[in-house]
């Protein structure tokens, strides 16, 4: 495969995953999706997400997220995953069908940087919202906020004749630190007692889901005046 040297590697959902921007995708998924439509997609995601960050930094506000990713779905993963639902293993089926061809991870320190960088997505002009929505706890504890949308490239001044829909997910530094750790304790190997260590997860989640509000909180009463804390 012809990989670009941003890449990061493949994930546990057969993924290619990228750090900050994409120069070229494989030939595989270069034919599978249909050239760069795809690419210039994530590009323009990517470009978007880094000039939120840069404005709320330079406006004195903080860096909003840690150092985000953008991937897509490899080809061969791609069609096992049409096939599993019983859709057509075409490019249409891929882009239209189930929302996971390519999207970004973004990370946050605090909750309420989610739904700060939330509000500025919906903001950027020429974005089409299909899905917006802070999803449930998952039964094992994971928390995370999940859009799906479409960009206008600026370049083209237009929308592509054929939606390309992105799936952005967002959670907090925390979180991302518990799914990364739960993976490699859970997926990696067979495992034995594997309802305990889905209850201690869960727990771990739940402690964590915590710490996150306690932090929030704590950052909130260190930027009000003191005149409030009186």
């Amino acid at each position: 495969m012809l990989i670009a040297a941003h890449i990061s590697g493949i994930n546990g959902k057969g993924e290619l995953v990228y750090e900050q921007s994409i120069l070229e995708i494989s030939a595989a998924e270069r034919k599978f999706f249909c050239e760069g439509t795809i690419l210039l997609e994530i590009e323009e995601l990517l470009s978007c997400t880094d000039m939120i960050q840069r404005c709320q930094v330079s406006l004195g506000r903080g860096d909003p997220m840690a150092p985000f990713q953008a991937r897509i779905k490899r080809a061969d993963s791609m069609r096992e995953k049409l096939e599993r639902h019983g859709l057509p293993i075409t490019t249409d089926s891929a882009l239209k069908a189930v929302w996971a061809a390519a999207g970004s991870r973004l990370v946050c320190p605090f909750v309420q940087n989610i739904y700060q960088t939330t509000d500025l997505i919906r903001a950027i002009p020429g974005v089409r919202i299909q899905k917006d929505s802070n999803h449930e706890p998952k039964p094992n504890g994971y928390r995370s906020y999940h859009m799906i949308l479409s960009l206008s490239l600026r370049f083209l001044g237009r929308q592509l004749s054929s939606t390309i829909w992105l799936e952005v997910q967002l959670r907090t530094i925390a979180m991302d630190c518990w799914a990364c750790m739960e993976h490699q304790l859970k997926y990696k190997r067979s495992i034995p007692s594997q309802k305990l260590i889905v209850q201690e997860l869960k727990r771990c989640a739940d402690e964590i889901t915590s710490t996150d509000l306690s932090l929030q909180a704590i950052r909130e009463l260190i930027e009000s005046p003191e005149e409030e804390l009186e």
